[in-house]
């Protein structure tokens, strides 16, 4: 058996009482119970962090939860002990945008004034639409391990197609129905949306190569 506090307080030694994730306080509270695994010869431990974000920092709850993995590994080394990383959340949201970044992801999506697309074949021939929006506020709840998605939400104004009026629900319900199932995943997000990305990348706790990121337009109606 190991003596648990001992390996907490070696761990605080090694790395400091909080460590300081860009801004983000991430805070060892203790060495967990063994965990067994088939898939390995000796029992690990998770060494337990609490987050406080004293600096308003915006992050996305894998990110945070590699860099910590990446310090508890080479602490790893230093005891000759197996380790892994567990993020007490407790009342912290697992993915969290503060208002600046979100006013500067908003600002793309009020940019964003036109859908444009067009469904048919030549055999049936092309119907070229126009959907007309505006945003009214960014939703950002929906995420998961590795991905997490960030939403405009819009009400469409008005439509045409070929130029001429259509029903608002018309244009939308073609452009959800029969375009949007044509396209890549990522469509809306590397063709109206793109600044988000550049806005994202001034974060490390946001932006990396292992987490996706998706940037969709959901309308009210």
């Amino acid at each position: 058996m190991i003596n648990q506090e001992k390996i907490l307080k070696l761990f605080k030694r090694f790395e400091g009482d909080k460590i300081d994730l860009y801004g983000l306080k991430c805070v060892p509270v203790r060495v967990g119970e063994e965990i067994i695994s088939k898939r390995h010869n000796k029992p690990y431990y998770p060494i337990e962090f609490k987050i406080e974000n004293p600096n308003d920092v915006p992050y996305f709850h894998s990110i945070v939860h590699e860099e910590l993995f990446d310090i508890v590994m080479e602490f790893e080394e230093y005891v000759g002990l197996k380790l892994t990383t567990e993020i007490l959340w407790d009342e912290q949201p697992k993915f969290y945008l503060n208002d600046k970044t979100r006013d500067q992801i908003q600002k793309v999506f009020d940019s964003v004034r036109e859908i444009k697309f067009t469904t048919g074949t030549p055999f049936v021939g092309y119907r070229r639409y126009v959907i007309n929006i505006e945003s009214v506020g960014l939703k950002s709840k929906n995420f998961d391990h590795d991905a997490y998605y960030i939403d405009n939400t819009v009400v469409p104004l008005s439509a045409t197609k070929n130029g001429e009026n259509v029903d608002v629900n018309e244009a939308i319900n073609e452009y959800i129905d029969e375009f949007l199932p044509q396209v890549e995943t990522y469509y809306e997000t590397e063709h109206y949306y793109r600044g988000v990305d550049q806005v994202i990348s001034q974060y490390p706790l946001l932006n990396v190569d292992y987490v996706a990121t998706y940037y969709d337009t959901k309308f009210i109606r």
